[in-house]
């Protein structure tokens, strides 16, 4: 893909469209705090100073970007109602753990061989501009870690829903934001303003509010646990792949060949979960295998609950076949939207995808909505809402972003000491409009 100066950001960087998969995330939109003082600073007339207020209040996202939302939405919705069906069916969490990354490699290969068939797909789609590549040991060792954190997170979270129901496991993945914005405070230093802490109380708390019902769940503290840990797996996988998938953005962005040294997402998302189901199979073997192969050479067939309404083998493949590919959907947007977004609003995303799951899973086993519930989905978008307005969030957001975009060999975090505070160091306050100071 050719660049010419009308697509240049004005950082001097290649500017993307939101679709794309290497797009940047929304440029930096005035707050009502900003409006009114440009109101004050000015003597306009109203229609001015309406157009000015309208300007704040309107959505700080663009709407394929929403889009883009809506479909890993639906498809981790999905996902996660017909893993907790299968699962009531078919009590193994590490063989759907295994099918799922069995499907997602697959899938990935099958992408690749379709594009080479039909060029259109790999011009049109710039997930598919690359093939899979030959197996490397450099390929091995960038996507190893990958591998690792899906692994642990992935069979966790199959093993938690197998003995909590989905609304609780979302309630605790819904701390997401907390962990990551904690991780980088403590970690990397970079400080939030305080409006930014107080817009994800109301966040967290609605999403624990719409997780909630008056069922008991029977104190399943090792299924809680589970979830928790996976949780903090997957905060931890979020900001360590950062870097790999700026890297992935920009081969897709610049058209590199297929001997560029960095990977696309594709074979990113191909080779860590071909890996993932390869290191998974001893574990599978030693929980679950033995008991099924036992069970299939007993009477050639494997044991099913015999609860009212659960399925039969038949269905039970079908359901496995449905869920792996809705499973590679929202595994493959959701990395594009991570190579899009910051970590932190990333996991803001994601609280609002925790709450979709809990609206889809009531409609999908036509559970009634109770009032509380309501009220914990209209304080989760109230929290969205409260977050993207704060007006200097946006400045540490763009830092912790920028900590995986090496340019010209400096450091991966765009810092400016502070000498009076002891070795401490701050987002870079001249940081304006998307552009970087290094």
């Amino acid at each position: 893909m050719a660049f010419n100066g009308n697509n240049l950001s004005p950082n001097g960087y290649p500017a993307r469209s939101a679709w794309s998969s290497s797009g940047r995330t929304h440029g930096r939109q005035k707050s009502l705090g900003d409006a009114f003082r440009t109101i004050r600073a000015r003597n306009g007339s109203m229609s001015q100073n309406a157009h000015e207020i309208a300007d704040a209040l309107r959505a700080p996202v663009s709407p394929k970007l929403v889009v883009l939302c809506l479909m890993w939405y639906t498809s981790s919705a999905l996902t996660n109602t017909s893993s907790k069906s299968i699962l009531n069916a078919f009590n193994m969490p590490a063989t759907l753990t295994l099918i799922q990354f069995a499907f997602v490699s697959s899938l990935c290969v099958f992408l690749s061989w379709l594009s080479g068939i039909f060029p259109v797909l790999r011009t049109n789609i710039s997930a598919l501009r690359h093939p899979i590549r030959q197996p490397s040991r450099e390929v091995i060792m960038t996507t190893l870690p990958l591998a690792m954190f899906q692994i642990g997170g992935h069979l966790l979270s199959s093993t938690a829903t197998a003995k909590i129901p989905v609304s609780l496991v979302h309630t605790i993945k819904g701390l997401s934001p907390l962990f990551t914005v904690l991780a980088y405070r403590l970690i990397y230093n970079i400080r939030y303003p305080t409006a930014t802490y107080l817009s994800l109380i109301p966040l967290t708390l609605g999403v624990m509010l719409a997780c909630s019902s008056e069922r008991s769940y029977g104190g399943q503290l090792l299924g809680v646990l589970e979830a928790l840990l996976a949780t903090l797996i997957f905060v931890t996988q979020n900001i360590f792949s950062k870097k790999l998938f700026n890297e992935a953005a920009k081969v897709e962005s610049e058209g590199g060949g297929v001997q560029s040294r960095k990977l696309d997402k594709l074979n990113l998302l191909c080779y860590s979960s071909g890996m993932a189901f390869a290191l998974t199979m001893p574990i599978w073997f030693w929980t679950e295998g033995i008991t099924l192969l036992k069970d299939f050479l007993h009477d050639g067939s494997v044991d099913l609950s015999e609860l009212p309404n659960s399925m039969d083998h038949g269905r039970l493949t079908l359901e496995f076949i449905f869920n792996g590919i809705f499973h590679f959907g929202q595994n493959i947007i959701a990395f594009i939207l991570l190579s899009m977004v910051s970590p932190v609003t990333y996991s803001v995303a994601s609280l609002i995808k925790r709450v979709f799951v809990i609206v889809m899973a009531i409609i999908w086993f036509r559970s009634p909505t109770t009032s509380v519930q309501a009220v914990g989905i209209a304080l989760t978008f109230l929290g969205l809402y409260l977050y993207d307005r704060t007006s200097e969030s946006n400045k540490a957001d763009r830092t912790a972003r920028m900590m995986s975009e090496p340019r010209n060999g400096t450091s991966l975090l765009p810092l400016t000491e502070v000498p009076a505070q002891t070795g401490r160091y701050r987002a870079s306050p001249q940081l304006r409009s998307g552009a970087f100071q290094s």
